[in-house]
């Protein structure tokens, strides 16, 4: 039997109709069936994703985390390591100074550290550093590329440091996967008093050249309901009482425009990277790849260096606020 046919009996075993879908349970939650799910042309249609997914996928019962994170930046630390940018020193400074780093006192922690993208930057702004993350796979570049910065299994609804004990936390590049009341309390424990949590992302932009948001549109289709940071969902805890009981009201610090230089395998490397299509199976990442290269080389406003490696721009925003006693 085709497989649309067998996965559509299974969902109307599992849905309500009529009122719309209920929420998935857990135990019948297949992940790898709804990132496998074949269609004419070998890659996953979101439309019938979509269709498929009313709630975001459960959360790893290990570390509160959200599945499609757990599992896709579990798969190639190589992959993200080599293809995603680094951070501009005008962001990290900005940032550093909206948290009174002091390269003589504060003990930082950098929460979802991922393979050490933005460890490596707070370096030469504290005096003890702490990394903390839940991704074996991750933990292990860590530790090869940063072998003198501890890195903790650890994830923000668990963080295994003692209360009080930081005088800034660090999140670059994940919270919106733990944007929730559990993250805020743990993080506000962690924290001494007065002390200050820094958010940075970067994010490839879509108003400088045309080829970006077309290679944007390409794969955010696949993004299957995740809470990715563009849609600003995670600034929702930030509007709840206990979230302004916990913490000073968020600020924004500076917006920083800047490139990535990059080959064309990169900017696919790029976009296999993310954590909703680094789970996908080889094949589909192949046809992927194919249609990533022919929008590049097709697109008009690519722009190279002398030696033909292509300018990739990104903006990259900051965020702060400071811990409330009591």
């Amino acid at each position: 039997m085709e497989m649309r046919s067998v996965l559509t009996m299974r969902m109307k075993t599992r849905f309500r109709l009529g009122g719309g879908f209920s929420r998935l349970k857990a135990s019948s939650y297949h992940l790898t069936q709804l990132l496998s799910f074949p269609v004419a042309g070998g890659v996953s249609d979101p439309r019938a994703m979509a269709s498929m997914i009313s709630s975001p996928p459960p959360l790893n019962p290990q570390h509160d985390i959200h599945a499609v994170a757990a599992k896709g930046f579990d798969v190639d630390a190589h992959t993200y390591e080599s293809n995603r940018p680094s951070y501009p020193a005008a962001a990290v400074s900005d940032l550093c100074i909206h948290l009174h780093l002091n390269p003589e006192r504060s003990h930082v922690l950098d929460l979802a550290s991922g393979s050490g993208k933005f460890t490596r930057l707070l370096l030469p702004h504290c005096l003890k550093l702490t990394a903390v993350e839940p991704s074996p796979s991750m933990r292990s570049a860590f530790a090869n590329i940063l072998p003198n910065i501890q890195v903790l299994d650890g994830s923000a609804s668990a963080i295994p440091l003692a209360s009080a004990s930081q005088d800034a936390v660090v999140i670059a590049q994940a919270f919106h996967w733990f944007a929730n009341l559990r993250s805020l309390r743990e993080i506000h424990r962690v924290l001494k008093p007065g002390g200050r949590l820094g958010l940075i992302w970067n994010l490839e932009d879509r108003h400088a050249k045309k080829w970006v948001a077309s290679l944007r549109d390409l794969y955010e289709r696949y993004e299957m309901g995740t809470p990715q940071y563009r849609l600003g969902l995670w600034r929702g805890v930030w509007g709840t009482a206990e979230a302004r009981e916990l913490f000073t009201e968020l600020e924004k610090g500076g917006r920083f425009e800047h490139e990535m230089v990059c080959t064309e395998e990169m900017v696919y490397g790029r976009v296999v990277s993310k954590s909703y299509i680094a789970c996908w199976p080889a094949e589909e990442k192949e046809s992927l790849r194919e249609r990533v290269l022919q929008a590049l080389r097709s697109a008009e406003d690519v722009e190279r260096d002398a030696g033909g490696l292509i300018r990739y721009p990104y903006k990259t925003e900051v965020f702060w606020c400071e811990k409330r006693s009591g």
